[in-house]
């Protein structure tokens, strides 16, 4: 009995349209058919894989009779399907670009940060060490000939030596951002890598970037003097403020006037920062120089404050883990003295644990904003073809 159960559910639950359209012939097949709607009729012909030679043959005959296309009603239906599932698409997108939190975006990056903590460190140090001492040694040389100076307005008189200050701090500088520039693409392939499911290690991302190094080391020249740019309409911008405050008869105080250049700086860079997907996009996507640049600005478009945060905790940051050791050493000068060298090591130390967070920021940006773009525009493409 038992088995002749499982015989019965065998058969009526793995072949059910078998069972059913054997049990008929095909004239009373072809009396149901003709009772059935348009629609109904469709329906069954979308699924041919549960009809029985005869149910075909009749439910074919019955739509002949109708005049009714099955095929063409078909495609219609799956090309409405298909851009149904193209608008859905946008709409589950779409909101995600607007509404997606900046603090889970955030919280996103700390957390590949700190799961790739050591590699990350490995691919920013030596930017870190290298820009330091450039940008010491800059500072020095430049040192070295302002105290040969005469003090007062005389110094007016010797362009030369101006001019020589002022190329040793550009040229300590510019091979600081160029070091940066690298480690910052070597970034980019590791973040690429990782939102990709790929584990990667410091020779593969540093092997990504000399593939690209040409282009690189263009399009940081051309981030580096737009950065100039930017610092000099800075500059105005506070100049400009200052000159406002003293045509109201107000008398800034020093640590105003500070705060002043200090926004104004920050203002511009955060202008600027729309360029900051721009070696992402050169690195992961191969963009030309002048692509990259334009990619860059199209996918940070309202991401304002995204870009602020990056930016803040990287600059500010990095300059409280810069000068924290020094300021330190200078609380407790009376008690302990300890060595400049010491101080250095660990100063360099604090910014080479802080930088990483704005680099792997952008390039987590770009990623996610090429990916979002990338999607819209194929669904796009669906929806009007």
């Amino acid at each position: 009995m038992a088995l002749f159960a499982a015989t019965i559910w065998s058969i009526c639950f793995d072949h059910p349209a078998e069972v059913v359209f054997r049990a008929m012939p095909i004239h009373d097949l072809t009396v149901a058919y003709q009772t059935k709607t348009d629609e109904e009729l469709l329906h069954l012909a979308g699924n041919p894989e549960q009809l029985t030679p005869e149910a075909h043959a009749a439910l074919k005959s019955e739509l002949a009779k109708r005049r009714i296309d099955s095929a063409a009603h078909l495609n219609i239906q799956e090309e409405s399907d298909r851009r149904e599932l193209g608008q859905q698409g946008m709409s589950e997108m779409l909101p995600l670009r607007e509404s997606e939190s900046v603090g889970e975006f955030v919280s996103d990056v700390l957390r590949v940060y700190h799961g790739h903590f050591w590699l990350f460190v490995r691919l920013i140090a030596p930017a870190v060490v290298v820009g330091y001492f450039a940008v010491v040694m800059g500072r020095n040389e430049g040192g070295e000939i302002a105290r040969r100076l005469p003090r007062g307005f005389g110094f007016a008189g010797h362009m030369t030596e101006i001019l020589g200050i002022w190329f040793a701090n550009f040229i300590g500088f510019l091979v600081s951002w160029m070091a940066f520039s690298l480690s910052f693409g070597a970034i980019c392939s590791a973040v690429g890598q990782i939102s990709a499911g790929v584990i990667p290690s410091a020779s593969d991302c540093l092997a990504k970037v000399r593939k690209r190094v040409g282009s690189l080391l263009r399009l940081s020249i051309v981030l580096f003097f737009l950065t100039l740019v930017a610092v000099a309409a800075a500059g105005l911008l506070s100049l400009a403020v200052l000159w406002i405050l003293h045509q109201r008869q107000a008398h800034p105080s020093i640590f105003i006037i500070q705060l002043v250049s200090f926004l104004c700086v920050g203002l511009t860079l955060l202008v600027l920062s729309r360029f900051g997907l721009a070696i992402p996009a050169l690195i992961l996507d191969n963009c030309r120089v002048g692509q990259a640049v334009f990619r860059s600005d199209e996918l940070t478009e309202g991401k304002w404050l995204t870009l602020a945060i990056l930016l803040a905790k990287s600059l500010v940051g990095g300059y409280i883990a810069g000068m924290l050791p020094f300021w330190v050493a200078g609380w407790i000068w009376a008690y302990i003295r300890l060595p400049r060298q010491f101080l250095a090591v660990v100063s360099i130390a604090g910014v080479t644990a802080v930088e990483p967070f704005m680099f792997i920021g952008f390039a987590l940006l770009y990623v996610r904003m090429a990916a979002l773009s990338s999607a819209s525009s194929k669904a796009l493409a669906s929806q009007l073809s």
